[in-house]
């Protein structure tokens, strides 16, 4: 089975666009997507009826959660405040009910799904160094967990031999001693330094990850921006990657 892996699409529906126009060329037997499918861009009720009708296994990202009324945004920044807002007032209840429903955690047989850490699910903390995934791999309860959350695609590879970390190899081949940390990476707002969308395919059959990036159109989305009284930062920041 070819596992499309997703996560952080935030309302960008020319970036998912693109990465499923290029995943299909790839091929791929489902779809798991690790949360945020609203917040910053203007495309929420497009996008959720997508994931609704395409993907599999879906959980509930930060985002998410202040649509489900588990999350207080007060923590955001001004222009993520300002856009999840805007979301709340124009999504469909039928969307909302969907992001209500969805769960924290997935439990899927030798990974789990989760949008921030499997240790402490929902406490939207970060993993952004090896020490924060060294302690993760050494105390998750499966061999594979995808997760998202920091809008960085990296792959961390935990066995006796210690940690390795795989921030830009475009294939890494999966060994049965190792434990495995596996972020996709953000499609609606990459923060990696490289202004393209982010996604992976996970060959279980061969014990492959293939990672991918994609571009998209990026002066489609500002304009939207622009168009629906959202901050404009927010689409000016797509041309940097950050």
């Amino acid at each position: 089975m070819r596992v499309l892996l997703i996560s952080d699409i935030h309302g960008n529906l020319p970036a998912l666009e693109a990465v499923i126009g290029e995943a299909k060329r790839l091929g791929y037997d489902t779809v798991w997507c690790a949360g945020d499918i609203v917040g910053y861009y203007p495309w929420a009720n497009e996008v959720c009826e997508w994931v609704r009708e395409n993907v599999e296994r879906c959980v509930l990202g930060n985002h998410d959660a202040v649509i489900a009324g588990l999350v207080n945004p007060e923590y955001f920044s001004s222009s993520a405040y300002e856009a999840i807002v805007w979301t709340m007032k124009n999504l469909s209840e039928e969307n909302k009910r969907f992001i209500s429903s969805l769960p924290v955690v997935e439990d899927l047989n030798d990974t789990l799904l989760v949008h921030d850490t499997p240790l402490r699910p929902m406490s939207m903390e970060y993993i952004l160094y090896p020490q924060q995934a060294l302690e993760v791999l050494q105390n998750a309860e499966r061999r594979f967990t995808v997760y998202g959350h920091t809008h960085i695609p990296v792959v961390y590879e935990y066995s006796s031999e210690g940690l390795n970390v795989y921030y830009n190899s475009q294939r890494v081949e999966l060994k049965d001693n190792a434990r495995y940390l596996i972020n996709p990476g953000s499609v609606g707002q990459p923060r990696d330094g490289v202004p393209l969308a982010s996604f992976a395919i996970w060959d279980r059959e061969k014990k492959l990850l293939i990672r991918k990036r994609v571009d998209f159109d990026k002066e489609r989305v500002l304009k939207e921006v622009l168009r629906r009284g959202l901050p404009p930062e927010l689409g000016y920041r797509l041309f940097e990657g950050y």
